[in-house]
């Protein structure tokens, strides 16, 4: 869509995005999977400022479709940014400067410590999510028809420095790789060039205490996981971990308290950042969100 994005840019001085979910209501009825992006644009003198403005990834019930619009918050990407080319899905200008200090704090990216090839101790991770990253130390749980292996769509994450592993597990389950996840991707498939570019500081690959909690993390997950059989269409029997990431979320949250630190996010930052989406992450409605 780079093309699309960059005549959008150029033929207007005002352009404003609303991205809408399809879960769990929809914008049109009947229609799956279908995420939709309203564009409103104002064309003026080729020479005049240019402004893009948008709200956050919209998710919403059924019942506040009345409301919908009229309760839009519009947030401007200034400053600098992760990705330049694309229209980040801001919630408000409060997330536009967790954005601006992730990059300018950081010296590195997860990309530029990993190793060219796959080593006994690696991250794995799917490509599909919604609304918590599919990941964990080495392989999780998988059989098809009787053989144990790796489920499909997934991508392997191996460091050049084995010991990042774990500090690499606890960024991926981190809130502010999710709200980087849902700003910048198509909030459904975790690619390999937005895990890669995530920008980090070359302290946090160093930090002892968020190793540990890589650890804890991956222990906790595994303790509450549960084990579900599924029968695919073609006949296949699948038997996988399924794991629950909102009982996991105060270690999550002691991951996020440690990498605000090494970002210099503010206590209103980091509280955003803990509790971004957490209504329909967590199913705890939340009288602010």
């Amino acid at each position: 869509m780079t093309t699309t994005r960059e005549l959008l840019r150029r033929r207007s001085n005002t352009l404003t995005l609303v991205p809408i979910d399809d879960r769990p209501g929809k914008l049109f009825e009947g229609l799956e999977h279908c995420r939709s992006v309203i564009f409103r644009a104002r064309v003026g003198s080729v020479n005049g400022s240019r402004t893009v403005s948008a709200s956050k990834y919209q998710r919403w019930p059924t019942a506040a479709r009345d409301s919908l619009f009229a309760r839009l918050e519009l947030a401007e990407t200034t400053g600098e940014t992760i990705y330049p080319q694309r229209f980040a899905k801001f919630a408000n200008q409060l997330q536009s400067s967790i954005f601006v200090k992730v990059k300018v704090n950081s010296d590195q990216t997860i990309g530029s410590a990993l190793a060219r090839n796959r080593s006994d101790r690696f991250v794995f991770h799917q490509e599909a999510m919604q609304y918590w990253v599919k990941a964990a130390i080495g392989l999780p749980h998988y059989v098809r028809d009787g053989e144990v292996g790796a489920p499909a769509h997934g991508r392997y994450l191996s460091f050049q420095n084995p010991e990042h592993t774990e500090v690499a597990y606890a960024l991926l389950n981190s809130s502010l790789f999710y709200c980087y996840f849902v700003a910048f991707g198509d909030c459904f498939h975790l690619s390999h060039e937005l895990v890669s570019n995530f920008p980090v500081p070359s302290a946090v690959l160093d930090d002892d205490d968020l190793s540990t909690l890589g650890g804890w993390l991956m222990e906790d997950l595994n303790d509450n996981a549960g084990e579900e059989t599924i029968r695919t269409r073609d006949g296949h029997t699948i038997t996988y971990a399924e794991f629950y990431g909102w009982k996991s979320k105060r270690i999550i949250d002691d991951i996020d308290r440690a990498l605000a630190e090494h970002y210099g996010f503010t206590d209103e930052e980091l509280d955003f950042i803990i509790n971004y989406d957490i209504k329909y992450r967590t199913g705890v409605e939340q009288s602010r969100l």
